[in-house]
């Protein structure tokens, strides 16, 4: 009964639709054209610059008290600021030199003891000044020292500062022995030394990096300082115990030593099952229940594994001696992290074990996150940067690898084998795209900051921020700068750094050095220093843009300036030009033909409709506008079936994404803009949907809260974008598969993408597949379990809002059922949907409660997806976090992961009610932001950018929407027609 409901409640909705097409379809009028050209604001402005918000610190700080044994009787309690900490921008203790650490844990419950014995020296000129040793969350109940042996040592007066243990010996000498015995929290957020759980299954883990050693044990928490260390682990109720080290002779609890700086230590105890064995002396391991998961896994391992030690000509089981003789590739049920751990390489388990059937979503984005993770055994682990400001050089190699291994194993000698994902187009959306996007933010951080990083809240900001993406899509663009077909000095570089510098630190200078010893011999002569092209690349941010001319003989030149949603000062950059036209089309040649960096004339003449493109396929960090002469000429060729299929799919995803993304800096008309999205008509291919879906989406909410707080606006005014774009996706692709057919990787991909965002706005043939997919044809009471894996999204999403609670509740109890943790997730988040804002605030109420079933990393998946769902819903996960921020950090994760929501809910402050809601509380002096209150600045700076645009542009948005829907009768007549039959009709 509940199927047929929803048919006659879409029946009489579809003939409303229908009179309304016939009453309020106006034609298209050319001339209205807003004269946004010149970037300029309006004089109405926040009360302040967003550009100085990253920079500026609350007016006041929560004093935190620490205390200081200054003997066995006696504590003094001395207050220190966070402004105190900040001012200690240098290393730790300079003229200190650490050699070794022998460090011992034994677990007690929910805490664990600590003692370790360190070795270090002091040079002649600082060793009157006392030993200082990072030390975060930990209790140092005694210190002792000795001259050379531990033998002589005699208790030390100390103290615990702000994050530093100072020691002051009683002797006075430059080679000390330091004995420190401590207690500390066992974590629970991935973080440190920490409990894992979930899934019904736990285990002990150490994470340090990348400033977690500090939490397990006082040290020199910095990765130029390197010592051996050795690790023994007490009263571990785990079976099976995996460090980077082999254990000692008849001492399975006690490590070997390794010479290493902390944040590249790791260790996993734990009761789990082999699952496999991928190749030999790689095990891929799980918790019991996961039959049937692994092969897909199992096949990327060995091959990717196979790929790594290669590539790198580095063989993983000679990296150094002692280490641990087998790579643990191991399934966390709980938390998403980083491990940089020689021999763990641990992968929250939805990003690694996966079905036969999985979702080709879930396939891409496993695949790279196996091959990034196993990329850092050598990036990461056999080089690691020598200051975090660096960190850029390491990561990039990571990720550039990893692709290079993920494009080799989709790579196939069968032709025409479509359920291969296009990784060349994946880079270019997923990395280039995403990139330019975050980039472009006024507070965007440069690739590599000017000054030495060491405090740990930029420390977080720089490597878990725009590096993971910009760094790899600036290799992969020096790559084509520098050779020719089939020259790669990009991995020639990686090479020969893994070659020299292993086990080292290493830095831009390094990375630059290693590229030039090949290229100076073979590269050719596009640049002539690489250092001169690579610096206003990674040292600034935002990039350049190229404006394209046409002068009235038809002769092109071209001209650059810095992009960026608020103008900044002019950078100026050698920028790589590719280009073809329409007279003699070449989409092939994606290596420059000539460096730019300055006003150019081109041997180009157009005539004619000839049209001219620039960044060919997108492969390389920049935008391109055009004079609106050449940009009617590209119209005219999208907007006509034949002609838009001579342009490659992704230069045609290029202009969508550089068109709308112009519009939103003010350098093009909105018209120009929307003009090369309504092309979209006849468009299937992924790249330009994931281009069009990023975009408007950005559109798409602000319109959306712009029509909520007004009711004389029209509530489906984004739709009707949605409906003139969609029509060739949804004859020829559709939003219900024939899943008798083996269907493209990249169609399923693509469906599942436009699916989602098209259900969103409420277009009604999705809502109403949704409706008929969602339910069980033998039991209308349970969820349909053959749903196809790539739309349970949008079908899940759809049906939560548009819904009662017996939808809920079936989604609740398929969750009871559902084996694959992937899968799972896509339930929690659809459950997020709800337009029920009572069921929204207990749900996250849920993700905090004592003892609640979520793991730490689901917990974040469900405070996103509610901030990304609705306007209203963005709303009650701002109050949310606002009155439980400390709450949210303890469960989710930590001050990263509470950082990580903070940008996600300030993209989704969607009006100016509630970026000023955000902005009062960030800005409030009892907000319990903590060391994580830079990042709620940056991201108050990105709300405050919104703001701007929604004071620029929503208005004509809006109105050129309104003024401009003129959908064909004929075809919406047709369409709705087969929407209500098949919603009457199909069973």
């Amino acid at each position: 009964m509940a199927r047929r409901k929803y048919k006659w409640k879409f029946t009489f909705f579809y003939f409303l639709i229908l009179l309304n097409i016939f009453t309020n379809c106006l034609p298209i009028d050319k001339k209205s054209r807003q004269t946004t050209n010149d970037a300029t604001f309006s004089d109405s402005k926040p009360d302040a610059n967003p550009a100085e918000f990253h920079l500026s610190q609350p007016d006041t700080f929560d004093e935190k008290t620490k205390f200081i044994p200054e003997d066995d009787s006696k504590r003094t309690a001395i207050v220190s600021t966070n402004a105190e900490r900040n001012q200690a921008g240098e290393t730790v203790r300079p003229g200190q030199t650490i050699s070794s650490y022998e460090v011992e844990i034994t677990i007690e419950e929910n805490r664990f003891k600590g003692r370790a014995v360190i070795e270090l020296e002091l040079d002649a000129n600082t060793r009157d000044d006392p030993i200082k040793l990072y030390s975060e969350d930990l209790d140092v109940t005694s210190v002792r020292t000795g001259v050379f042996t531990e033998a002589n040592s005699l208790a030390a007066t100390f103290r615990l500062r702000d994050g530093f243990l100072e020691i002051t010996p009683v002797q006075s000498t430059t080679s000390y022995v330091v004995v420190v015995e401590y207690t500390g929290i066992l974590r629970n957020d991935g973080n440190g030394i920490y409990r894992g759980e979930g899934n019904g299954v736990s285990y002990l883990a150490m994470n340090l990096h990348p400033t977690h050693a500090r939490r397990v044990f006082p040290c020199f928490d910095e990765p130029n300082e390197a010592a051996n260390i050795r690790f023994t682990f007490n009263d571990v109720e785990y079976s099976n115990i995996v460090t980077n080290s082999l254990p000692e002779e008849n001492a399975e609890n006690r490590f070997r030593a390794l010479a290493s700086s902390p944040h590249r230590w790791g260790m996993i105890a734990h009761d789990f099952i082999n699952l496999n064995i991928p190749t030999t002396d790689v095990l891929l391991v799980g918790r019991p229940g996961l039959s049937n998961q692994d092969s897909q896994a199992s096949l990327a391992i060995n091959a990717f594994f196979s790929f790594l030690n290669e590539w790198t000509e580095k063989p993983y089981f000679e990296i150094i001696l002692n280490q641990e003789s087998r790579m643990h590739v191991i399934a966390l049920p709980d938390v998403d992290r980083d491990w940089h751990a020689l021999s763990i390489v641990g992968i929250w388990e939805p990003y690694l074990l996966m079905e036969t059937t999985a979702s080709v979503k879930q396939r891409k984005t496993a695949l790279v996150k196996i091959a990034e993770t196993m990329a850092k055994q050598w990036f990461g682990y056999v080089m690691y940067p020598e200051n975090w400001r660096f960190e850029w050089v390491v990561t990039g190699l990571a990720t550039y690898a990893a692709y290079e291994a993920v494009i080799s194993f989709q790579t196939s000698t069968v032709a025409n084998d479509v359920t291969l994902l296009d990784m060349n187009t994946i880079f270019v959306t997923d990395i280039i795209h995403e990139s330019m996007l975050h980039d472009a933010y006024v507070n965007a951080n440069p690739l590599e900051p000017k000054e030495e990083l060491y405090d740990e809240d930029e420390i977080r900001s720089n490597i878990y921020g725009l590096s993971k993406l910009k760094a790899p899509a600036i290799l992969h663009m020096l790559k084509l700068v520098l050779g020719d077909e089939g020259q790669d000095f990009v991995h020639s570089a990686a090479k020969n750094l893994l070659r020299r510098r292993s086990v080292e630190t290493v830095n831009t200078h390094n990375l630059i050095g290693a590229i030039i010893d090949d290229w100076s011999i073979n590269g050719n002569e596009m640049i002539d220093d690489i250092e001169s092209f690579l610096e206003p690349w990674i040292e600034n941010n935002g990039y350049p843009m190229i404006h394209v001319g046409l002068r009235q003989d038809g002769s092109v030149f071209i001209m650059q300036e810095r992009f960026s949603f608020t103008p900044q000062a002019h950078v100026n950059y050698e920028i790589p030009i590719t280009y073809t036209t329409k007279a003699s089309p070449n989409f092939n040649n994606i290596r420059p033909i000539l460096m730019m960096d300055a006003t150019t004339n081109l041997n180009v003449r157009l005539t004619g409709d000839e049209w001219v493109l620039f960044n060919i396929q997108g492969q390389s960090y920049y935008r391109v506008n055009y004079d609106d002469d050449i940009w009617d000429r590209i119209l005219e060729a999208l907007e006509d079936p034949e002609d838009r299929k001579v342009i490659h799919p992704l230069n045609r995803a290029k202009l969508v994404d550089d068109a709308l993304n112009l519009a939103r800096s003010g350098k093009l008309d909105y018209e120009i803009a929307f003009k090369v999205v309504l092309s979209m008509e006849h468009e299937t291919e992924y790249a330009v949907w994931k281009a069009f879906v990023r975009n408007m989406d950005f559109l798409r909410k602000r319109l959306i809260a712009h029509v909520t707080e007004d009711d004389d606006l029209d509530p489906d005014i984004y739709l009707r974008m949605v409906r003139r774009t969609v029509g060739a996706l949804e004859d020829e692709i559709g939003f219900n598969p024939d899943t008798s057919l083996t269907e493209p990787a990249m169609v399923s991909l693509t469906r599942g993408l436009v699916m989602d965002h098209a259900c969103r706005a409420n277009y009604e043939p999705c809502i109403a597949a949704a409706i008929d997919l969602f339910y069980n044809p033998n039991n209308n009471e349970e969820v349909n379990p053959n749903i196809p894996s790539d739309i349970r999204p949008a079908v899940y999403c759809t049906m939560v809002r548009e819904g009662d609670e017996d939808v809920i509740e079936a989604l609740k109890a398929r969750l009871e059922v559902e084996a694959n943790h992937y899968e799972r997730v896509v339930i929690l988040e659809s459950l997020a949907c709800s337009d029920d804002q009572n069921f929204i605030r207990d749900y996250l109420e849920e993700t905090i409660a004592a003892g609640n079933e979520y793991g730490v990393e689901e917990r974040v998946r469900i405070f996103r997806a509610v901030a990304e769902s609705s306007y209203e819903n963005a709303r009650v996960a701002l109050s949310f976090i606002s009155m439980r921020t400390n709450e949210i950090r303890d469960n989710y994760g930590g001050p990263k992961k509470l950082e990580e929501i903070l940008f996600v809910l300030g993209e989704n402050m969607a009006n100016d009610i509630l970026s000023e809601d955000f902005r009062i509380w960030v800005r409030s002096q009892s907000n319990d932001l903590d060391d994580s209150q830079g990042a709620a600045n940056r991201a108050l700076a990105i709300v405050l950018e919104n703001v701007n645009w929604i004071e620029r542009h929503q208005d004509y948005v809006y109105d050129w929407i309104d003024e401009n829907d003129a959908p064909t009768l004929a075809a919406s007549l047709i369409l709705i027609c087969i929407t209500i039959f098949v919603t009457l009709f199909n069973n």
